[in-house]
């Protein structure tokens, strides 16, 4: 059964229940006259995606356009049963990730040694996409949905190499990924305002081009953002000038750390710190917390990241 959110704008939002869970990563339908699909999750997901394109009554020989925002499988890894399922679609991805989707297996091994005996569970069967049906625009390619209905389609590296962002000049927004960094629903709801944080994961965690991302972004006059994960943020200028600032001081921390001789652990237990600090002034959330459970996974990986960057910088 699928959750499904009018957002306005022909946009709807689809919860497509990652691991199980509720809003924690959502993909996008345009109901343009060329009907689009923004990310298309994991692939146990997609039933929820194929449920809610029924609800909003769209058969599925109107979707011209599957679009991913980067190849991370949480992002993509549907992408080959959902094209099976909609045959008129083209792929859109990044040109670096067109050939991990028409040749999942490295993606896959890959993934199966972070997740261990949780992959088939969390991922189930990743198909490929086949090659004859993936595009891979140039950076401000334009696509035309119909009805002078239009999308332009930037790369946007940072997070990783291979990312894509998709604005919708319609709704003045942009459809993010990961290349915003991720919503927290439930913490938002606790403190009443939309709490993001950057997301900065190994392999490809660059911060320069994370903040040049940001800054396209932002002279781009948003007011929406649409995260994969996760839901729509509105106030995307302020959104986006926070993000640059924790991304700049993301980089500091790891910077320090490292020339001091820590490694991964001291920036984890520092980012929380940083968290920590923050959300005391919205009352006693300390890091038992529930809610704060959910960030428990991004932050090791941020951390990660962010020591990745540094080690590799250090390499030459």
């Amino acid at each position: 059964m699928s959750t499904i959110l009018n957002l306005g704008h022909q946009i709807h939002q689809i919860d497509v229940f990652e691991q199980g869970r509720p809003e924690r990563t959502s993909c996008y339908v345009i109901g343009a006259e060329k009907v689009a699909i923004i990310e298309t999750g994991a692939s146990p997901g997609i039933c929820c995606l194929l449920d809610a394109l029924k609800n909003l009554g769209i058969p599925a020989e109107r979707v011209k356009y599957i679009i991913v925002t980067h190849i991370h499988l949480d992002h993509s890894g549907g992408a080959g049963q959902l094209a099976r399922e909609l045959p008129e679609s083209r792929i859109i991805v990044h040109p670096r990730g067109a050939r991990h989707l028409i040749d999942p297996s490295r993606l896959v091994a890959g993934a199966r040694t972070l997740y261990g005996e949780c992959f088939d569970e969390y991922f189930g069967e990743i198909l490929p996409v086949p090659a004859e049906r993936v595009d891979t625009p140039e950076d401000g390619k334009v696509l035309d949905l119909g009805d002078g209905r239009t999308l332009k389609i930037y790369h946007a590296p940072g997070h990783a190499r291979h990312h894509l962002v998709i604005h919708d000049p319609v709704s003045r927004g942009v459809f993010s990924g990961d290349a915003v960094g991720s919503c927290y629903p439930a913490l938002s709801k606790l403190i009443e305002r939309d709490y993001i944080l950057p997301l900065t994961p190994p392999s490809e965690f660059d911060p320069p081009a994370f903040v040049e991302t940001l800054d396209h972004l932002s002279a781009l006059g948003l007011e929406n953002i649409y995260f994969t994960h996760f839901g729509q943020a509105a106030d995307a200028s302020s959104i986006l000038a926070r993000i640059r600032e924790l991304v700049v001081t993301f980089a500091e921390i790891g910077r320090s750390i490292l020339d001091s001789g820590g490694g991964s652990k001291e920036v984890e237990a520092t980012l929380w710190d940083l968290v920590l600090c923050e959300l005391s002034q919205y009352g006693d959330i300390g890091r038992e917390h529930p809610f704060l459970k959910f960030l428990e996974s991004d932050m090791e990986l941020n951390a990660a990241g962010i020591v990745q960057y540094f080690q590799k910088m250090k390499k030459g």
